[in-house]
Formats: C-alpha cells, structure tokens, sequence
C-alpha cells in the first residue's frame, strides 16, 4: 500500500494508562505459589543463602565460580533477583550484583514459609521416621 499514510494522532489503546491500581479486595486473590527451595548442601542453596544474606557478586562469592548459573536456576525457580552492574577493584570490566528482591510475591512466599517453619529439611525428616520407628518398636518388647 503506497499510500498508506501513519496515523497522526495515537489509537485509543495506546492513550491508556498503563499502571495498574491496587486491587478492590485483595483477600479474595489466591495465594502466591511460593519459589521452590534448591535442595541443602548444594552450590545454589549456597548462593541463596548469600543472597538472604546480602547482596552477591562474583568477584566476592567464595563457594566457587558460575554464580550467574546459579543465579539463572533460581530465578527459574521462582526467586526474585534483582541484578546491577557496579565496578569492583579487582575486575576491570563491570561485574553483576545480585539481589534477592524480597517484594515479589513467590519470594516473599517462599520465605515466609521457611520462617514459620512449614519446612523441615530431608536430613531431620530422615532422623525423625528413625526414631519414630525406634520408638514403635520399643514400645513393642
């Protein structure tokens, strides 16, 4: 079409506010799916752990190198991570910063869980089937 001319004045769906009021009744939404908890003892629980701690970069991470990696399988998980790029005297180019945002709701979620304590690690899940199972037996005799 050569004689296709743009239109001067925007569509009605482009003059629409794009930010979003608070929800009317915010109980009535469900619940945030909460980020799932890399498995203990291994490099991404590692990064996490230093992400709850503070914020992490690579230069200063000690567990090991590919922390963007690790960063990456969080993310997938459902933590939310903030990033930046800052100048740290050891490295010459800039380097990533990781955050953990505590604002997202699966974060938010998954640590508010972990406070209450609806978690139990698979270490004393194990110790506790063992002893309930000493204690049902020497109930027995």
């Amino acid at each position: 079409m050569k004689n296709a001319r743009p239109p001067k004045e925007a569509s009605a769906l482009d003059k629409r506010r794009n930010d979003t009021a608070p929800d009317l009744f915010p109980d009535s939404l469900p619940a945030a799916t909460p980020a799932i908890w890399p498995t203990e003892g291994t490099r991404k629980a590692d990064a996490l752990q230093a992400l709850i701690a503070g914020p992490l970069n690579q230069a200063d991470y000690r567990p090991g190198w590919r922390l963007a990696a690790h960063i990456k399988s969080l993310k997938d998980d459902g933590w939310g991570i903030r990033s930046r790029l800052i100048a740290h005297p050891r490295c010459r180019p800039l380097i990533a910063e990781y955050s953990l945002d505590r604002q997202v709701p699966a974060t938010a979620a998954a640590l508010e869980r972990r406070k209450q304590g609806g978690f139990i690690a698979p270490e004393l899940a194990g110790w506790l089937a063992l002893l309930a199972v000493a204690a049902t037996l020497a109930g027995w005799q």
